[in-house]
């Protein structure tokens, strides 16, 4: 799927697709204006000097005014800022084309579904095939019929423009790795297209298990990985569970996906807050991914036993996004969703009741345990990756008694702590060398997160899972289709597999997929990567070749050699930096005045960001 930023109606804007406006700034003339010559009298006294007379104010006309806001927005335009409308999905859910936005009927998490085909499937397709009927909530996995709520256009955006081309001005830079930045497509360059760059001048990039790792070009150095900046780390965080959203008719105990190992440690005063006692050994609460089939919703809504039990899957790449189905298509591979993803990130509120004893939260990947702990009577922290200790501890406001929002992070082969937004281990701990060794899930990954505590008495609430952007080696393809013995013909079928770690036992195999960017060049991806039309996917139609096919190859105009993942630096237009309007949203009585068009409506002040 593409990701082409068109340029915004409300703000024209310059490039092979736009017209120009220019203006001649009107000149003026100048006013002459003569000193007197001294008063010459027989008596000086008698005739006093004249001053000049006063210089009339100059009046700007009308005209004037125009064309100089017309010059200026120009010169803005022209290497300042621009805008732009985002039309597709391919950044979702940092940038959002044309989508529904979805308050799931079930457990009423808001999330967006996919809605370009709209308008961007061919003519041949009929408007039953093109409208978009249902979507799955990425929160709990119901399946809803959305085809009566309205479609929004994408997000408007504002691209700074001087970074790039003028980076000699304060302020300004080269482009960096994970900027989210506009270029020209390079097979079509009047089209603008929208992603975030991963890949640099002069070195090679590795896509693999979901990271992006990088040597030197060309040298035989292992790669490494590539850990995002804390700012961009968390903006691409993906949502996996929220636990304040839970479904209404999934609320057997069965359902419930955080459980205490010790019942009488762990109780759940209210819906969503967990306390324990001040047991004398380590205790611990454990998140369960429970994630209902369609089976299973369908007996859960009509009050019926369920055909299965519940049970524990593995963490995978779901976007809710690319669950866009229409009417003819419900049953569609839209639940094929399958890498598993085991950088995860806890969010959680703790309330400490005590003066001593311990508190500890722990993330899974690969059955490596990741520990941070921290003593309440002292606020002293400690990170722990499997059987290695961190020999820097940090203080903490976990100290005593009282409430706190703590985030613990395993991203990247980084552990990272914040407690009441401060990082006390500043940007974290790199656990490895950099270097990304081949990893399979275990039965622990069935239980990848717990917050524990030992003589304690706590109360934790507000729990929240989010995940790493897992990247595909290529757009609209899974790594995982040559390593199935057979692969899951349905959604049962693929929960079963991802309640069974040892099918995933081939992942230790999974080869990374590398390219070469040369000097002057840069790689590109979309945060929706499974769905991501970008370099993975592109030709060479631009490349000239004065020995070229007489079928059509080689006829293009760049003597550059591109390969078809680079971008060549003089087609990048700038820095994508503010989400100004992401759409319109309707509240009070509303008031259909098409399908689309809704009154009364209020700007999504929400959702209007710096984009990271």
């Amino acid at each position: 799927m593409s990701q082409s930023p068109s340029k915004s109606a409300e703000t024209p804007t310059l490039g092979s697709t736009a017209s120009e406006a220019s203006a001649k700034p009107s000149t003026e003339a100048a006013a002459a204006i003569s000193n007197p010559r001294p008063a010459t009298t027989a008596d000086p006294a008698a005739t006093p000097a004249t001053s000049p007379p006063p210089i009339p104010p100059r009046e700007e006309t009308l005209l004037e005014q125009i064309v100089f806001a017309i010059v200026l927005a120009i010169l803005i335009r022209g290497f300042v800022a621009e805008a732009f409308v985002i039309p597709t999905g391919s950044m979702a859910p940092t940038l959002m084309g044309r989508h529904k936005e979805i308050t799931c009927p079930q457990c009423g998490f808001v999330y967006a579904v996919n809605a370009s085909d709209e308008v961007e499937l061919p003519a041949s397709y009929n408007a039953a095939e093109r409208m978009v009927e249902y979507g799955t909530c990425v929160n709990c996995r119901y399946q809803a019929k959305i085809g009566g709520e309205p479609s929004f256009k994408g997000d408007r955006i504002l691209v700074m423009k001087f970074p790039y081309e003028l980076p000699f001005l304060p302020g300004a830079s080269k482009p960096k790795r994970w900027d989210v930045f506009v270029f020209h497509y390079p097979e079509e360059p009047e089209v603008d297209y929208i992603k975030r760059l991963i890949g640099l001048p002069g070195e090679d990039v590795r896509i693999y298990a979901g990271d992006v790792l990088t040597r030197p070009r060309g040298s035989n150095e292992p790669f490494q990985i590539e850990r995002k900046p804390l700012f961009h780390q968390l903006a691409m965080q993906m949502p996996v569970y929220d636990d304040r959203f839970r479904p209404r008719d999934l609320t057997g105990p069965e359902w419930k996906r955080w459980t205490g190992d010790d019942e009488k440690a762990w109780t759940e005063p209210r819906p969503g807050a967990f306390s324990c006692s001040a047991s004398e050994n380590w205790t611990e609460l454990k998140y369960h991914n429970l994630v209902p089939d369609p089976d299973q919703w369908e007996a859960a809504k009509n009050k019926r036993p369920a055909p299965r039990p519940p049970r524990a899957s593995l963490i995978t790449d779901f976007y809710a996004y690319n669950t866009n189905l229409n009417a003819s298509r419900r049953e569609d591979r839209d639940w094929y969703q399958p890498h598993w993803v085991g950088d995860l990130t806890l969010a959680c509120r703790v309330k400490v009741e005590s003066t001593s004893g311990s508190i500890a939260f722990r993330l899974v990947r690969g059955g490596v345990i990741h520990r941070c702990e921290i003593d309440l009577a002292t606020g002293v922290a400690r990170l722990i990756s499997g059987a290695d200790v961190f020999e820097t501890v940090a203080q903490t406001a976990l100290k005593g008694e009282g409430t706190h929002d703590v985030r613990f992070a395993n991203v990247d082969g980084r552990l990272t702590l914040w407690v009441d937004g401060s990082l006390p281990f500043g940007d974290g701990w790199s656990y490895n060398d950099g270097a990304r060794t081949a990893v399979s899930p275990s039965k622990l990954d069935l239980e990848p997160i717990g917050v524990a505590a030992h003589s304690a008495k706590i109360q934790v609430s507000d729990l929240v899972i989010t995940r790493d952007v897992y990247y595909t080696q290529f757009p609209n393809r899974s790594d995982y289709d040559e390593l199935w013995d057979r692969a899951p013909g349905d959604a049962i079928e693929m929960l079963d597999a991802l309640a069974d770690p040892a099918r995933f036992n081939p992942l230790a195999n999974v080869k990374g997929h590398d390219y070469s960017i040369s000097p002057g060049h840069y790689m590109a991806m979309g945060d929706n990567s499974p769905k991501s039309r970008d370099g993975r996917a592109w030709q060479t139609l631009d490349r000239f070749d004065p020995n070229y096919d007489p079928d059509g190859i080689g006829q293009g105009w760049d003597d550059q050699h591109r390969e078809s993942w680079e971008v060549p630096e003089n087609l990048l237009v700038g820095k994508a930096f503010f989400v100004y309007w992401p759409h319109a949203v309707p509240f009070g009585p509303k008031v259909p005045l098409s399908r689309d068009m809704v009154v009364p409506f209020r700007p999504y002040v929400e959702r209007m960001k710096w984009i990271r």
